[in-house]
């Protein structure tokens, strides 16, 4: 989990919107390997095992079980014969999104986060990989969850939605999470949410803009970064 993207989190129980702290045991290049999240409003705990987190409401830090990797962070890539495939994946999905530069995150969600490094080789932008396929190995961030993006008002770039996630409830979260013009890429099977402007579609999947930001947190920030501490 990638120190950068815990301020993006809340807590999935439901109370008022309110960060998360991050406990960290074992760092690497500003990634959480082992760790835990907290909830400073309901005490709610969350253990993050080989920088994957389960942020679901009834995960308890002690079960360990509920963050399985899946897969290690030094793990190997997908098979080197599908590689020119992802990256002319990624290609596309920079350009639908629009990231013309590293500025903030951006979610993949279900198969579509298998293109994660790819796109982060060609953008440098931060990735919340969110429920991966079994065999994709990433270091930014990995989340399981279950029924909703646990994340902030207007924390993300963009959002890119497989068929699997393109339910209601996925993509109402994704809207409050991308900030007012930014992107969200569905396939055309997810009807378009009334917030989003559609851009393009073809017979695969639609490319709509977020039109209306809603209200967040403020984030407050000390000086000096915690973990070089």
């Amino acid at each position: 989990m990638h120190v950068d993207l815990v301020e993006s989190l809340r807590c999935p129980r439901g109370h008022a919107d309110g960060w998360l702290v991050a406990t960290a045991d074992v760092v690497s290049d500003r990634r959480i390997v082992r760790g835990t999240l907290g909830c400073p409003t309901c005490g709610a705990e969350w253990p993050v095992v080989e920088g994957e987190v389960a942020l679901d409401a009834a995960a308890p830090a002690d079960h360990v079980g509920a963050a399985t990797p899946t897969a290690g962070l030094d793990a190997a890539r997908l098979p080197t014969a599908g590689e020119e495939a992802l990256r002319a994946d990624a290609l596309r999905a920079a350009a639908l999104l629009d990231l013309r530069d590293s500025r903030g995150a951006v979610a993949l969600l279900g198969e579509s986060a298998r293109l994660a490094d790819a796109l982060v080789e060609l953008t440098g932008v931060l990735v919340l990989a969110v429920n991966a396929p079994a065999g994709v190995a990433f270091a930014h961030t990995r989340l399981r969850v279950s029924d909703a993006l646990p994340l902030g008002v207007g924390t993300l770039r963009g959002a890119h939605v497989d068929a699997a996630h393109g339910a209601e409830d996925w993509l109402a979260s994704a809207v409050r999470a991308v900030e007012q013009g930014g992107r969200i890429v569905a396939p055309t099977s997810a009807m378009l949410p009334g917030d989003l402007r559609e851009l393009a579609r073809d017979d695969a999947e639609w490319v709509a803009e977020v039109r209306v930001a809603a209200s967040g947190l403020v984030p407050l920030r000390r000086g000096g970064d915690p973990m070089a501490r």
